[in-house]
C-alpha cells in the first residue's frame, strides 16, 4: 500500500546533450505536486548538482531520449532513483506557444504525479554495449545491401553482365567486365568508387559479425536459444541483448506483446475491426523472429513446422501463418530463458552443426582463448551443459 501521508521530492528532468533543466517539487500521493525551485545545469555537472541541490531518496523522471539511459545509470550510481518514461509522455500536454525546457520539466512532474505514464526499461551497461554492437551490425548490413543494389543498377544500366549475389565475388566480376570495355576516365572513376565503398561496407559488416559470434560463444543463454530451428547466432544475440531480464515478463504473452507480434484489437461499440498485427513493439526483434519463422516453414520437420504447413495447406494466408509461427517461437524463447526444458527444439545433430559453424566463425585463435584446443572440444562442452548424459550416449 502507498503511504499517502509521506511527502516525496519529485524531480522532472528535461535533458539535452549539454544542458539539463530540473524542476524540483514536493509531492504527496493523491495531490498535485508543489514546485519548490527550478535549476539549469550541464551534463558534466549533473552529479555535483544533485549532491548539492537534491535530497537523497528523491524520485527523478525523464523522457526517453538518446542519453536518458546513461543519465539514469549515473543517478543510480550516486544513490538517486530515476525512472525513464516513454518518449510520448508530454504529447498533447504542452501548448504550442509555450514550449521550453523549464515548462517541459514541470509538465513531466505533473504527468508522473497524476498517473498514466509508461516507464521504459533501462538496460544494464553491459547490455547497452551489446545494443550498440547490434545497431552497428544492422547499419552495416543496410549499407552493404544498399551499395550492392547500386552496383547491380549500374551494371544493368550499362549493359554489363549482372554480378553474382555472393558478396565476395561481386567486386571481381564487375572489375573484369569493366576492364573488357573502353570506358572514359569518369566512368571508370565512378564504378571504382562504388566498389571501394562496397568493399569497406563489407569489411565493417564482417567486423561486427565476428564480434557478435565471439559474444555468443561466451554466453550460455545465447547458445541455448540456438536450439530453436531458425535461430542462429545473430538472432540469439539480439534476443538476449534486448530482453536481458526475462523475469520482467511474467508470462510468454507479455514477451510477445513487447516484441510486437500480438494481434491488435479493434472492438468498440458495433465496430469489430480486423485483428491485424500490432504496430507497437520492437521492430528489430519482430523482423528477426519473422525471418526465423520463414526458415521453420521452409526447412523444418518438427511439430511447429508441420503445424504451420498444415495451416497454409488449408488455405490460411501465409503471412498470417508466419506471424503465428513467430509468436510460438517467442513463447519457446521465454521458456528457454526461464530455464524450462526447451520445447520442440532441433535435433541434437542439427544443433551440433550450428555450434560447428559458430566455432568456425570465431576462429581457432579465439577458441583457444576460451580454453578449447579443437572445435570438437567446444561443441562437446556446450552439449554437455544442455543435453543429459543419456542423450549424448545415443548414436
Amino acid at each position: 500500500m502507498t503511504d499517502t501521508t509521506q511527502e516525496t521530492i519529485l524531480i522532472g528532468m528535461d535533458a539535452h546533450s549539454v544542458k539539463i533543466t530540473l524542476c524540483i517539487a514536493k509531492w504527496r500521493h493523491g495531490s498535485d505536486p508543489k514546485v519548490i525551485k527550478r535549476i539549469t545545469t550541464t551534463l558534466d555537472a549533473l552529479e555535483n548538482t544533485y549532491r548539492r541541490q537534491v535530497p537523497a531518496g528523491s524520485q527523478t523522471v525523464l523522457e526517453a531520449s538518446t542519453n536518458a539511459f546513461s543519465i539514469a545509470r549515473r543517478l543510480k550510481a550516486i544513490g538517486q532513483r530515476a525512472e525513464v518514461l516513454a518518449s510520448d509522455t508530454l504529447s498533447g500536454r504542452a501548448r504550442a506557444d509555450r514550449i521550453n525546457d523549464r515548462i517541459d520539466a514541470e509538465n513531466l512532474v505533473f504527468a508522473y504525479a497524476r498517473g498514466g505514464t509508461r516507464s521504459v526499461y533501462v538496460p544494464s551497461e553491459r547490455n547497452q554495449h551489446w545494443r550498440d554492437v547490434y545497431f552497428g551490425y544492422y547499419n552495416a548490413v543496410k549499407d552493404s545491401v544498399r551499395l550492392s543494389n547500386r552496383i547491380w543498377a549500374f551494371c544493368s544500366g550499362h549493359g554489363l553482365k549482372l554480378p553474382p549475389r555472393t558478396f565476395r565475388r561481386k567486386a571481381e566480376v564487375v572489375r573484369r567486365e569493366v576492364s573488357a570495355r573502353a570506358w572514359t576516365k569518369e566512368e571508370q572513376f565512378h564504378v571504382e568508387s562504388l566498389l571501394i565503398q562496397y568493399k569497406h561496407s563489407m569489411e565493417v559488416r564482417e567486423r561486427y559479425e565476428k564480434r557478435i559470434v565471439e559474444i555468443v560463444a561466451e554466453n550460455q543463454e545465447m547458445t541455448r536459444l540456438m536450439q530453436l530451428l531458425g535461430v542462429r547466432f545473430v538472432i540469439a544475440f539480439a534476443l538476449v541483448t534486448f530482453i536481458e531480464d526475462v523475469t520482467r515478463f511474467p508470462d510468454p504473452k507479455k514477451l510477445v506483446s513487447y516484441i510486437g507480434l500480438n494481434p491488435s484489437v479493434v472492438e468498440s461499440g458495433k465496430a469489430h475491426g480486423r485483428r491485424a498485427l500490432s504496430h507497437h513493439g520492437r521492430g528489430d526483434l519482430k523482423s528477426l523472429m519473422v525471418q526465423a519463422a520463414q526458415c521453420v516453414l521452409r526447412k523444418g520437420d518438427n511439430d511447429l513446422a508441420k503445424w504451420g504447413r498444415r495451416k497454409t495447406a488449408t488455405g490460411k494466408n501465409r503471412n498470417v501463418v508466419v506471424c503465428a509461427v513467430a509468436r510460438k517461437l517467442v513463447t519457446y524463447v521465454w521458456h528457454i530463458m526461464m530455464n524450462h526444458p526447451a520445447p520442440d527444439r532441433e535435433s541434437e545433430r542439427s544443433f551440433r552443426l550450428k555450434l560447428v559453424k559458430l566455432a568456425n566463425a570465431i576462429g581457432k585463435e579465439y577458441l583457444a582463448k576460451l580454453g578449447y584446443k579443437k572445435i570438437a572440444d567446444y561443441v562437446e562442452a556446450v552439449c554437455a551443459q544442455i543435453y543429459p548424459p543419456e542423450s549424448q550416449a545415443q548414436p
